[in-house]
Formats: structure tokens, sequence, C-alpha cells
């Protein structure tokens, strides 16, 4: 791998500088980065700010013309060698100046002991793209012409304009620059405030965020289309470029640009060394001289400006265009399981892995699911990892973005963001024989090969959208609860609701307190118990913080829920009291024919049970309405039912969930002789343990079927799959072999002793997303979760073929 893990220096002086620095740009510059605040201001209060900078000794800074283009040289004192740079600051191209700069120049100038020139280049929105980087290119050639070979550099938006200086240099037929050293570059800008390109900055950012960058883009661009690749130079041809040395951190919020950058220059033939620097903000660099870790960030990148200088080739060989990358582990999929999988694999030093995730975050269902309300069921000192407790949770049922900002938090914490591979659609994996090799297509038309392969995408991956006549007809805004678009004001407008499960029960309260009209459109009713939630305090995060407490409560909770187990056992005392309190949270309905449509025609725990307090309420309110009669058709400005009534709406909500029947669909996975894996589904999907798949070898899947829970933290099952995965793959490199697959003889035992279980349970007894349309139970593990814990953790290797 051409990317590489680098963590900050050790040592009390760099630990106190990065909590210092942080909290000074998060304090004085974040807040001026805004759309609210004039380009004047923000243009003064960073000249003000950079005064504050130390220039380093041993650099004289001179102002001076090239080209026709203002500017700044910084001179090294101690000269050598020949050849010049060119850089070229950031500031999202509307803000910035040489003068803002010179901790990088000066230090720029001083490890590599070349004259250092800093383009004045004319900013936006005065000046609209092409602006910056005709000038850009004219302080190329001119250096070229006076110096020789030149490395171009540049940071955010100087590291974009950077790389689209070397293109236009490239498409003029000029010489191409020696080098170029990329610092956070912003190399795609967002077509909107909503665009995919610019992602939410992950919580570790201090000096940038979307709303700010999406604002100056559109300042730059101008009439010009944000995927124009001058404006963007992601989106370009980039064969026949130099040498490129890259440098990103974890906490900023070009993260996943840069390491998509990265592919797109190894598929392109460019030579490339990308680090990415741990716990760092965006373009950290700016602190050299102060920060140890910046200056040695500098340092390193000098010596690599002076090696393509002289002449050297200072990186190693990028694979051949469209060759497979190979790695040791391919790991598909970044949610909880996914992230889990990860962190544990460098805990184990397994480091040669990627994972490949379809989104454009890490988070999986925490990332889809941005729909009003979205929460987790569980209480969230439990869903949290049992070697990661949070002490920052804000309340104990938690909400979508305080989960994904906890897996944020993990990622960062145990460096696995070098290892993401984000917008990596996977279209196919198949086993080939010979090599002992996974081999992964992307949609993009990359290759990646491994000889061990972890599918982490989980049940609640695929939307499912209802089979209903004349969905696609309508004429109004649709949407699905697991791929919420967030711009679509629903304020004010008549909203249809389809489903009233767990998502549903969600949603439906914020949409009331919005629509003029809201109708739910209910097929069965569902059992409803009360959530019991509060807010977490400061003694509660204070004490989470004291050792122990945090795995205490863990244990408390574990064991609550597990009591809850029993609940879906008749004739016992939880299932009794769970009855109780199901028939309470009802009787807030006080009209007796809604109440009636409210009471569920099945068992208790025969469809996953819902947690809310305001469900119910928000039914009863005057805005909201409740229909029982099924859907015959939906028209283009409604729904009509069976009893012949049309409902007009302007919305349509989907909480339909997710296709739990069909795992891995999009997938073409083929194993041993081709076999396909929906062919070996075809009556449902099974695993052994949840795990691992006769005929499959080397895959393994986590909270595969069979492994949900209708009461406790999924979790709990993840973490041992993730120790089982390492430690078989561990034993059988060992012990000098390539392969590990479950015997079918093991799978169809483990297969038939589950389903005689769950026959005889209360999930058998009604219709749902557990089960397949032949009744069979594919999703849920019959028994407590101790046991499940204690299969994975001690298993029989006899029912395994290690060859």
């Amino acid at each position: 791998m051409s990317i590489h893990t680098v963590a900050p220096p050790g040592g009390l002086r760099e630990v106190v500088a990065a909590a210092a620095l942080r909290l000074l740009l998060q304090g004085l510059l974040k807040p001026v980065l805004s759309p609210r605040v004039p380009l004047a201001l923000q243009r003064s209060w960073l000249r003000g700010l950079a005064a504050l900078t130390l220039a380093p000794r041993g650099v004289r800074f001179e102002r001076s013309t090239l080209a026709g283009v203002p500017g700044e040289w910084v001179q090294p004192v101690a000269a050598s060698g020949v050849g010049a740079l060119l850089y070229l600051h950031g500031g999202a191209y509307c803000i910035g100046a040489p003068r803002t700069h010179r901790a990088i120049t000066g230090h720029l100038a001083r490890f590599s002991g070349r004259p250092v020139f800093v383009p004045d280049y004319r900013l936006a929105p005065e000046h609209p793209f092409p602006a910056a980087r005709d000038d850009a290119l004219a302080c190329l050639q001119a250096l070229q012409a006076a110096h020789g070979p030149v490395v171009i550099a540049g940071d955010s938006a100087g590291g974009g304009l950077a790389l689209a200086t070397a293109l236009a240099q490239r498409d003029h037929g000029g010489p191409m620059p020696a080098g170029l050293w990329l610092l956070s570059p912003w190399v795609e800008l967002p077509a909107g405030q909503a665009d995919a390109s610019t992602a939410p900055a992950p919580p570790g950012e201090a000096m940038l965020s979307a709303a700010w960058a999406s604002a100056c883009a559109a300042h730059y661009r101008g009439p010009t289309p944000a995927s124009d690749p001058g404006c963007s130079p992601l989106r370009a041809e980039l064969a026949g470029l130099p040498p490129v040395w890259l440098q990103v951190g974890t906490d900023e919020l070009l993260h996943a640009q840069g390491l998509r950058l990265h592919d797109r220059l190894e598929d392109a033939g460019v030579p490339v060394y990308a680090e990415v620097a741990q716990r760092r903000w965006h373009v950290w660099q700016l602190h050299a001289g102060v920060l140890p870790g910046a200056t040695a960030a500098v340092r390193r990148a000098a010596a690599f400006s002076a090696q393509v200088l002289a002449g050297e080739q200072p990186l190693t060989a990028p694979p051949a265009p469209g060759a497979a990358r190979r790695h040791r582990v391919l790991v598909l999929g970044a949610g909880m399981s996914g992230l889990c999988t990860a962190i544990q694999l460098k805990r184990a030093g397994i480091h040669d892995f990627v994972m490949l995730e379809q989104s454009s975050g890490l988070g999986g269902t925490w990332w889809d699911n941005r729909y009003p309300g979205a929460r987790v069921d569980v209480p969230a000192p439990l869903y949290s990892f049992s070697f990661a407790p949070y002490p920052h949770w804000r309340r104990r049922f938690a909400a979508a973005p305080e989960i994904q900002a906890y897996m944020e938090h993990c990622a960062t914490r145990y460096g696995v963001r070098a290892h993401l591979r984000l917008g990596s659609t996977v279209t196919a994996a198949h086993w080939d024989e010979a090599a002992a090799l996974w081999c992964l297509r992307t949609a993009d038309g990359r290759t990646y090969e491994a000889p061990w392969f972890v599918c982490s995408t989980g049940p609640l991956s695929q939307a499912r959208w209802p089979d209903i006549p004349g969905l696609a007809d309508f004429a109004g805004t649709r949407l699905h609860s697991a791929r919420w678009d967030t711009q679509v004001p629903l304020a004010g407008r008549r909203v249809g609701v389809i489903g009233t499960g767990s998502t549903a029960s969600q949603l439906i309260p914020p949409l009331a307190s919005q629509a003029t009209q809201l109708t739910v459109f209910q097929r069965t009713a569902n059992w409803v118990l009360p959530r019991l939630d509060r807010r977490y305090g400061v003694i509660d995060r204070t004490l989470m913080r004291v050792p122990g407490v945090a795995r205490a409560v863990h244990r408390f909770w574990y064991a609550v829920l597990e009591w809850g187990r029993r609940g879906f056992d008749e004739g016992t005392a939880a299932r009794a009291s769970m009855l109780r309190l199901a028939q309470k949270q009802l009787a807030v309905v006080q009209d007796p024919a809604l109440r009636a449509a409210l009471q569920p025609p099945y068992p208790l725990g025969c469809k996953r049970i819902i947690y809310s307090n305001d469900f119910y309420p928000a039914l009863t309110q005057p805005n909201v309405s409740l229909v029982t009669e099924g859907i015959e058709h939906i028209t283009p400005q409604g729904v009509r039912t069976t009893d012949g009534r049309e409902h007009p709406l302007d919305a349509l909500v989907c909480a339909t969930g997710f296709d739990t029947t069909h795992l891995l669909a999009s997938i073409d996975l083929r194993g041993r002789d081709g076999q396909r894996l929906a062919d070996l589904w075809h009556d449902g999907p099974a695993a052994h343990r949840g795990v691992t798949v006769p005929g499959f070898p080397n895959l393994f899947l986590m909270l595969g079927p069979n492994t949900a829970t209708g009461h406790t933290s999924t979790l709990l099952f993840v973490e041992p799959q993730v120790r089982f995965v390492i430690d078989a793959m561990q034993r059988t490199e060992a012990a000098g072999h390539k392969t590990f697959e479950v015997r079918h003889d093991a799978f169809d035992l483990h297969n038939a002793g589950l389903q005689a279980r769950l026959r005889g349970s209360v999930w058998s007894q009604c219709r749902s997303w557990y089960r397949t349309e032949s009744g069979r139970i594919t999703a849920l593990w019959p028994g407590f979760t101790a046991e499940y814990v204690r299969d994975l953790t001690h298993p029989d290797w006899r029912e395994y073929d290690i060859a």
C-alpha cells in the first residue's frame, strides 16, 4: 500500500500544543469561516491571525512579481541544489494570501534548500475560475524558464489548484513539474449545499464546515459547472502526472477526497505516496514550528521535493493501470460491524486491509438513516463496543447523528480512516480457486484481491420499497426512510406514511408536528412498550470516565435486556410484565375506535417491538389520521385504498425498512466452481452460526443469517464474530494453509437445529421481516446472547476444513 498512517509524535509538547491549537482554531477561526460572515471580514481576520505566526529562521521573505502575478519569494539563506518550488495557498479560492502561509512556506524553503514563490493569485468572487489557474500556470512556466525543474505544492484549495495547474500544463504540451506536494487538497467542488462531494465534517474538524465550502465553491465556479475538471480535477484524466506526495488528516472535512484522489492517481499509473495523520485537522502543517508533528510533516515533504528536483525517483511504482490492488483482507461495509472488524484487525497487528463502503461517509445504517427522529432502540451504553466505552452520550437512547459521531470517534481513535474507501460500490465478488484469492470488482471499474473477505454489510443495508401498483407514478415527493433527503421541506404539506413499524414510530411524531395533514397507512398494528429514556447530564458523563463505571453500566443493561428476552416465552414473569406495560401505553389513546385499531392481532414479540413514548400521542393529534384499509393503488395525486377512497398527498414516505431475506442480492457473489450465493440461498439465507457458508472459503459474514436479536444490542454478537474471524485467519496461516471453510454436514446440522427451535417460538406465529415467504425464519437467533457468544468463543474446529 502507498497509504500510510502517521501517528502524532509522542511527548508532552505535542499533546499540549495540539489541544491548544485545536481549541484556538475552533474558537477564533471556524466561526468566522462561515457564509454568514462577509468575505472582506474573513480576509482581514485571517491576515490578523497570520500576524501572530512566527516565521522560521534561515529564510527571507521578499515581495515580488512573477509573470505579472504579484507574490512573495521565500529564499533560504543556505540555498542548495537546482530547481524551485511554486506554493499555492489555500483559502477556498476566496481568502488567503502569501503572508497567511509563511509557517509552511518558510519551513519548506529552509528544509528543501530551494527558493519558493507564493503567488498572490486572484481570488473569487471578484475573479472566478479560471483566473486563479491562469495565474498559477503563468507562474509555473516562468519558474521553469528561470530555474529549471519545479515542484508545485498547495494546501486545501491551493492543493486542488496545484493539481489543476499541472493538468493544464500537461494538456498544453509544456514540460511537466518534477513533482506535486498536496496538503489536504480540495479536488472536487460541491454542486450545491446537499452535494455528496462535501460530506459533513467529522467531529474533530477544527476549521472547515460544509456550508462554508459550498458557498466559496459557488463563488469560485461562477457559471462553470462543478463537474468541470478545471474546477474539480478529481474528475479529470490523471495519467501523465509526476510523482505526488499527498498528506491528509483523519479529523478533516476533505479526508475522504484525499483518499479518493490517491486511488485515482494509482489507477492512472501515477507514483503517489499518501500520509494519513491521525487526530489531525485540516492543513495542520500551518502550525509548523509550534507543533512538532506539523514540522516533521513539512520536513518529509521537503525531502521529497529535493529528491524529485534532483531527478531522483523517491516513490515506488504504482500498480499498472487497471491492475488489481492486492491486500491481506477485504472488508465490505463501514457500519458498526465493519468498523469493529477494522479496529480489531489493527489491534491484532493486521494492517494490510481496506474497507469498501458504497456510501459517502462512515456509518452504514447510521449514515443512511437520517430521517427525523432516528435513534437506537437499546440503551446507548450497550450500543458501544466493550473495548471503547463512550462518556459523551447525551441521552440513554441516542439519536442517529450521535451514534454516527461515536463511530467517527472510534475510527479516529483506532486509526482506521486510512483504510476507508468511500463511494466504492462492490458489484461482484468471485473466489479464484487457483490463486486462493477473493476478487472484488467495484462499479467504477476497480479490482481488489485478498485471501480473506469479511462481508459486513449486515441485514439493514438494502432499502425495501413497497410492492404497490402505481408507486412510480406518484407526482409528489417520494421518500424512503433509509434514503432520506434532508433538503425536502415537509412543513405545511399533506404527507402520507406507509408503515407503522419501528422506523415509522420514530418519524411519525416529528412529521406530525410539521405537516398540515399526516395520513398514516397501517397494515398491521404493532406492540408498543415505553422507551425508558432520559437525558444524560454532566454527572453521568463524569461518572462514565471513572475506571470501572462504564463496564458496570454495560453489564447492568446487558442483564436487564437478557431478562427482557424471557418476555418472548409464554408463562414467564417477564412476559406478563411486558404485556401490562403495553396495555398501559395503549391506554393513552382515548378514542375507542382508534385504540381498537392499534391493538395488535398477534402475540407480543412476534414482530419487532416498538419502544416509544410519543408514537401513540402523535396519532391522536387532530391533523393525524390512521388508515387501516388496504392500499389498492398509488395514484399521481395520492393513495387510493380498498374502500374506494382517495387520500390526496403532496409527499409520500415509505417507512418500509430493509430487504432482510435477500441478503447480498446486489452483488454477484460466487464461491467454488462459480457457485452463486443467491442460488444456494434460493430458499432464504443461511450460514453456520451466521458467519460461514460451505463452498465459500475464507468468506465471513458479519451479522449474517439468524444473528439478529429481538431484545438486545447487535454489538454483543458482532464482537465475538470478529474475534472468531481473526482467530480462524491466524490459525489457518500459522499452519501454513490457505483456506478455511465450514463443512457441509456441520452447516446442515446447525441450521436444522435452528429452524427446529424457531418453529416453536413466538416468531413463527405471524408474518414479519424475520421470515421468508415460505415461513422460514432467517433473521433471528432463537436463544440468549450468552449461548451464541459461547459457541463462537469456543468453537469446535472439527466443523471446519482447513487446507
